[in-house]
Formats: structure tokens, sequence, C-alpha cells
């Protein structure tokens, strides 16, 4: 099983610290190839693509409906292409929707955050883990943003990648404290620097801002992050628990459903408010 060209390590599956030249830079080391650059561009395409779409639908139609004029609105549009809306996952069954505002944002200030962070992140966390483990935590963790909202703001739609960004972050954390002291120093530094924003992000977010969200992706990325841990273990008996914590996921998601199925209410106005994630 090989990785792509620009991957450091020989085998696909074996955490080893990635330590480059002295003289390189985080944009010498960058490649065009990782799936990190891939996914950005695809998530800067549908982001141009719904501004397009919430532009067409105004112009066509605001004049002759100025009553309906919210049904044309960028919410609206964002909740047609996925956004997540717990009554249309509960009552619908539309479970794309846990998968789908990983690749939505609200605003450019939002997606242009987004993506410096994943960047940089997902691009050194393929060079240490390879694009299949990384992008299994950035789905699932995605999905458990979805979740964790889908329980604390049940009628608003939510947007946004920062549930799987705050997955790789927890995937960084763990690296952190199994890697250490192999680390190569501006990477701690950056880390360390990031760290009080993400603090904030919890205690003093906008309203705006799905904290639930940000809770979930970190969660998961935690669990994944340890599983990932014990996966590159010496021991064959340690190499087993790795399915312990991939197994929590599981049961945390089940657990979330649960109480969504049996707290339901009445199904809710479609496109009554929009969080960022």
């Amino acid at each position: 099983m090989e990785r792509d060209p620009f991957y450091s390590n020989e085998q696909q599956n074996e955490l080893r610290p990635y330590k480059p030249t002295q003289e390189q830079t985080f944009f010498e080391r960058f490649s065009y190839q990782s799936l990190t650059f891939k996914t950005t561009v695809v998530q800067f395409i549908i982001f141009f693509l719904t501004i397009f779409h919430t532009v067409y639908l105004t112009e066509k139609y605001l004049e002759d409906d100025e009553d309906e004029s919210d049904i044309y609105s960028f919410e609206c549009v964002l909740y047609t292409w996925g956004s997540k809306h717990t009554p249309s996952i509960i009552y619908r069954f539309q479970f794309w929707r846990l998968v789908c505002p990983i690749f939505l944002h609200g605003s450019f200030s939002h997606i242009i955050g987004n993506m410096m962070v994943q960047i940089y992140y997902g691009f050194i966390l393929e060079l240490t883990h390879g694009w299949k483990r990384v992008s299994i935590l950035y789905i699932v963790g995605g999905i458990g943003a979805s979740l964790f909202s889908c329980v604390r703001f049940y009628s608003e739609t939510s947007v946004g990648a920062s549930g799987s960004i705050f997955a790789l972050l927890a995937l960084e954390l763990i690296y952190f404290i199994t890697a250490f002291p192999g680390i190569e120093p501006k990477r701690i530094v950056v880390f360390i620097l990031l760290a009080p924003m993400i603090f904030l992000s919890f205690i003093d977010a906008p309203p705006q801002v799905d904290i639930a969200g940000h809770l979930g992706g970190l969660v998961v990325g935690l669990l994944i992050g340890i599983g990932y841990a014990f996966a590159d273990a010496q021991s064959n008996i340690k190499k087993q628990c790795q399915y312990i914590f991939y197994g929590l996921v599981g049961l945390l998601f089940i657990y979330i459903f649960t109480i969504l199925y049996q707290a339901k209410s009445e199904d809710e106005q479609i496109c009554q408010g929009m969080n960022i994630i």
C-alpha cells in the first residue's frame, strides 16, 4: 500500500515523527497532490456556487414575490445544498445533512478562517498519519459535530467545517503526547499560539457560532486519535485497544440518535436561522 509521492513515511499505517530539513518552510513542503488541498478547493468551489445560486434566485424571483423574499435568502440556499437541520434529519431521514455541512460555509470570512487552519493542520497530519487516516477522522469528526449540533440547536440550520477542523486539532494534540519530544519545534509553537484561540472559541464565542459542533468534533477527534495511537503500538494487545475507542465513537453516535428520536417534537419551519460551525 503506497502513499502519494510527497509523503515522508514509507508505510501507510506507520506513525513516525516527520522531520523536515531546517531550511524547509511549510510552503516549501506543501504539495498540491495532498487530499487537504483538493478538499479545500472543492469547498471554495461549493461556496461560490452557493453565492451564485443565491444571486440567481434573487434576481429571477424577488421582483415578482417580494413577500416571499426570505425563501431566496442565502441560509435557505444553504438548506437546499444540505445544511444541518435536525427536523429534516429526524422526520425526513435526510442523513446526508450530517456530512454536507462540512463543505458549506456561511460567509467569506467563515470559509477563509476555516481553510487557513485546515490547510496547515490537514497537510502536516497527512505527512505523519497518511491521507486515509486523516480523511476518516475529518469526515467522522464532521458527523460528530453535526450530531452534537442537532442536540443543542434543534431548529436552526448549521454549516461549516470547524467541527472537522477541531477533530484535526485533537489528533494533533494526541500526536504531541505520543511523539514528544521528537516533534518539529515550529509545529509546537504554532499549536501553542493557536491554543488560546481554541479556548476563546468556547468561552467567548458570538451567538451565531455553533459551540456544540466544535465540541462534537473535538470529542470525536480525541477518541479516534487515541485509537490511532494504540494502532501504532508495538504490542499486539495494545493494538487491539484501538477498537475500544472506535467503538466508543459508534456508541456515542447511537446515544445521540436515541436522544433525538426520544425527544423529537413537532416538525419545525425551515430556515428559521443559521449557525456557523
